[in-house]
């Protein structure tokens, strides 16, 4: 008898432990679901296009309207070399841009690059005064990131 009642105590123990592992399955599986709406929210910022060329017309698009919005012009806007990482889902496109500006309309460029829809993120940023008297004319370079999915090869 003491068998017996020893099998059952056993096996109500790992009934427990099944129930609590299913439990555990049941929240883990609601946490990926609202892990993955988080990611497909977020993703809703990363750049358009099939190709990382399609992509960095997107930024420039993005960046000129950013431009006209805070009453500047670019100068110069260059496309970098493409960061296609080995491992990891995503490419990083840079670009890099020049301007004239003041510092109000500084202020303006990058709080409207750093708050865009599209996920930009302000790598480098260099700034010339050419004259000391003149602070509305600030020569100002910045090299600007945009990400996108990365492309999986068919092969």
């Amino acid at each position: 008898m003491f068998s017996s009642h020893n099998e059952i105590f056993i096996k109500e123990k790992k009934l427990v432990k099944y129930r609590n592992m299913v439990q555990e399955k049941k929240r883990l599986q609601t946490q990926l679901m609202a892990v993955n709406k988080e990611l497909v929210r977020a993703e809703t910022g990363l750049l358009t296009g099939g190709t990382p060329a399609l992509a960095a017309v997107d930024i420039q698009n993005t960046l000129n309207e950013i431009a006209d919005r805070s009453k500047t012009e670019i100068k110069t806007m260059r496309v970098l070399t493409v960061k296609i990482p080995e491992q990891g889902e995503y490419v990083s496109i840079p670009v890099q841009i020049t301007l004239d500006a003041g510092i109000r309309q500084l202020k303006e460029i990058i709080y409207r690059i750093e708050n865009s829809s599209k996920l930009l993120v302000i790598k480098n940023a260099r700034m010339y005064l050419s004259n000391i008297n003149r602070l509305d004319s600030i020569q100002s370079t910045f090299t600007i990131e945009g990400f996108m999915r990365k492309i999986q090869d068919a092969e």
